[in-house]
């Protein structure tokens, strides 16, 4: 997902969430009254309530959907928590709410002291004011440090395998990591269309063409919305080094497509080039 989507993805949560907590709030007397001026109808704030959690549940859909379940969920929740705090204070400066109804004058045994009554009021919505504002940077700051999920992110490959649509990327997009024997390993992942993920038995993955159908690469494994697998890689891999997609179908045909490396691992390609010209000046 690019920066402007994912922006506007925030955005469009943040809105829905308002726009869902001011249906809530005109569902119930006392803040319809404040919004409107007046009391609505019994059944125009029951469809108000109605609306206010299908909002909510819009902007969840929507979030999960943008970020997927787990980031989705956080960070849905962190809106929400911005959307109740900029309406509570937004409330006391509704320029709709009705005028205050005239309250019978008691008789005070002392003048009261209004410009201490009037500090300490000031004080409170200063730090109530700076408390939302450390609020919205704190989530702003953490939002900033979440990344992408790989198959969501602008540099992940979109391309068809036979009858059938992909999105492909490397879960990491540093360098390789370097196991025993000092092989270097790549850990790539894989989504396939969800229409067509019950006409696929395997998919697999392999750095070069593959010399026979049984020697196709190492198999994806995992949950079929987001297939992993972690190959070794040679150390003659370049630029135009070619990762072999071996997809078979229930039917038992073979589908291939081929991916260029430094498509998908541009970091990668550049650490092997550093590889080899330390190992050509020592």
């Amino acid at each position: 997902m690019s920066v402007s989507l994912q922006t506007g993805a925030h955005l469009g949560i943040l809105a829905v969430s308002c726009a869902g907590f001011f249906a809530l709030a005109l569902a119930t007397e006392r803040h319809a009254e404040h919004l409107l001026g007046s009391q609505p109808a019994p059944h125009w704030r029951m469809l108000a309530r109605i609306a206010g959690w299908l909002l909510l549940a819009v902007s969840l859909v929507w979030a999960v959907d943008a970020l997927g379940t787990g980031i989705g969920i956080t960070l849905w929740l962190g809106w929400l928590s911005i959307a109740a705090l900029s309406w509570v204070f937004t409330f006391p400066l509704w320029p709709w709410q009705p005028p205050l109804r005239a309250q019978p004058v008691r008789q005070a045994k002392a003048p009261p002291a209004e410009p201490v009554a009037v500090e300490k009021t000031r004080t409170r919505r200063v730090i109530a004011a700076g408390l939302l504002v450390l609020t919205i940077v704190g989530f702003a700051f953490a939002l900033a440090r979440i990344e992408v999920p790989p198959l969501k992110r602008a540099d992940a490959i979109q391309g068809t395998v036979g009858p059938w649509s992909f999105t492909f990327a490397e879960a990491n997009r540093g360098a390789p990591e370097v196991m025993e024997m000092d092989v270097p390993m790549k850990e790539y992942q894989l989504r396939l269309c969800e229409t067509c993920d019950s006409e696929i038995r395997q998919a697999y993955l392999k750095v070069n063409k593959p010399r026979s159908a049984r020697a196709v690469g190492m198999a994806f494994m995992g949950q079929s919305w987001k297939r992993r697998v972690e190959i070794p890689l040679p150390s003659t891999t370049q630029a135009n080094s070619e990762l072999w997609l071996t997809v078979v179908g229930k039917d038992g045909k073979f589908y291939q497509t081929v991916l260029r490396m430094d498509k998908a691992s541009p970091a990668t390609v550049l650490w092997f080039d550093e590889q080899r010209k330390a190992h050509v000046s020592h």
